[in-house]
């Protein structure tokens, strides 16, 4: 996101203009696969706990699960396999500014799971989770 942008709801807006247009579409819901952005602090937990932690107004502990709350979303599920990405131990190196000395798993910057690391097949394969919201 661009900086000077950054905390002026503009997040909020186009999450209300999408619910608009579901109205206006007759569509009886909108699912949103949610990238919560405090994951990425708490790796080692599964997406399943993480998504049920809450603040003690309730509300939940990541600020984008809360964004979509705040419209009414509730949670519907875990996607705990929500994306798979694949790539060289070399490519990982390079995304990352890491490198990858033996086979294992590893925290990688901004990563909300783990990367596995396969130095025998010169492989590393990370798979992201996401939280499914339903909205309306």
């Amino acid at each position: 996101m661009t900086p000077s942008l950054k905390g002026r709801g503009l997040a909020g807006e186009v999450l209300s203009a999408l619910r608009r247009l579901a109205v206006e579409r007759g569509w009886p819901r909108v699912i949103a696969p949610v990238r919560p952005t405090l994951k990425s602090r708490y790796p080692l937990a599964p997406i399943e706990s993480f998504m049920g932690w809450t603040r003690p107004d309730g509300t939940s502990l990541d600020p984008w699960i809360r964004t979509h709350q705040r419209l009414g979303a509730r949670i519907v599920a875990a996607a705990p396999a929500s994306q798979t990405m694949t790539g060289t131990v070399c490519e990982w190196e390079r995304w990352t500014g890491m490198v990858f000395p033996e086979s294992g798993e590893y925290v990688v910057p901004r990563g909300l799971s783990l990367l596995r690391v396969d130095k025998d097949s010169g492989q590393g394969v990370y798979v992201e989770p996401n939280v499914w919201m339903r909205h309306m």
